[in-house]
């Protein structure tokens, strides 16, 4: 059965989804894992990456996509494999070999089908509180299918915190939250790891680093200036990752989609190091994949 992996933060642009992208090739390039990545973000950015614009826009087109398949768990029993995108992304792993990378792919009608989902548990004047709780069931009903089709599932989470973030942060054995090192993040930081826990933040620095169920990983670092001061800072009161991820050109060169299958090391340039050492970290800390 998989084990499930969130990637959360209230905050946008923290690089969610470039995390996830790195995550999903690691695992399955280097760990040679059957790995699902859900794209929960209505952006879709995950989904860009892993497939290119012209067949994301396929996924649209033929309703092989979350939004697609949410929405029909509502009056039909398709299964989840029927929604799925196989064979994504443009890495090989070290033997030349399309790694076992698939994806629930993004839709820009995500938030309104959210909105449709919560109307459908109206119906007959069910209060409010009532069908909000039902239609968090219906998303972690609907992802938990995915469980014997991976062995690691990666949720791209939406920011804020919609109905189906809620129900990835309660499915997930660990939740990868990253922030970008500026002052806002360590707000959000505490807010995210208190919803995650479900306790306030007095409650959640009474968990033993060690046993909380969130990690922290700093992305888009910056060498010298403020940003060690507020990693340190977050990382005194939030279990953290040593590893850092820099910014740097060759990051956000590696998210552009190539119809070429490249080795991880051209596809990731000098931030293959970077990242080589936040899977090996993140192996240790989730233990059990």
């Amino acid at each position: 059965m998989a084990y499930f992996l969130a990637v959360a933060n209230r905050k946008g642009g923290v690089g969610k989804s470039t995390i996830s992208v790195m995550l999903a090739h690691a695992f399955s390039a280097w760990g040679h894992k059957r790995v699902l990545l859900m794209d929960l973000d209505a952006q879709s950015n995950s989904s860009l990456i892993l497939l290119g614009g012209s067949q994301w826009i396929e996924t649209q087109r033929n309703s092989k996509n979350v939004a697609a398949f949410i929405e029909d768990r509502m009056y039909a029993l398709n299964p989840i494999a029927d929604y799925l995108v196989h064979n994504v992304g443009d890495v090989t792993d070290a033997q030349g070999r399309k790694p076992q990378l698939s994806l629930l792919a993004g839709s820009l009608a995500f938030e309104d089908m959210q909105d449709e989902l919560i109307t459908h548990y109206s119906r007959h004047n069910t209060p409010f509180r009532q069908a909000k709780l039902k239609c968090a069931n219906h998303f972690k009903q609907a992802l938990g299918f995915a469980a014997p089709l991976a062995d690691v599932v990666i949720m791209d989470c939406a920011p804020g915190l919609s109905n189906a973030t809620a129900a990835a942060l309660t499915m997930a054995a660990k939740v990868v939250v990253p922030f970008r090192p500026d002052a806002v993040s360590e707000y959000a930081v505490d807010r995210i790891a208190s919803i995650i826990e479900g306790k306030d933040y007095d409650g959640v620095m009474a968990i033993p680093p060690e046993k909380r169920r969130y990690i922290c990983v700093a992305n888009a670092v910056r060498p010298g200036g403020r940003d060690g001061t507020i990693i340190d800072t977050i990382a005194f009161n939030h279990p953290t990752l040593a590893t850092q991820v820099p910014q740097s050109p060759d990051v956000a060169n590696a998210f552009d989609w190539s119809e070429e299958r490249q080795t991880m090391e051209e596809k990731y340039g000098t931030s293959i190091t970077p990242l080589r050492e936040l899977y090996q970290e993140l192996l240790v800390s989730l233990g059990a994949v």
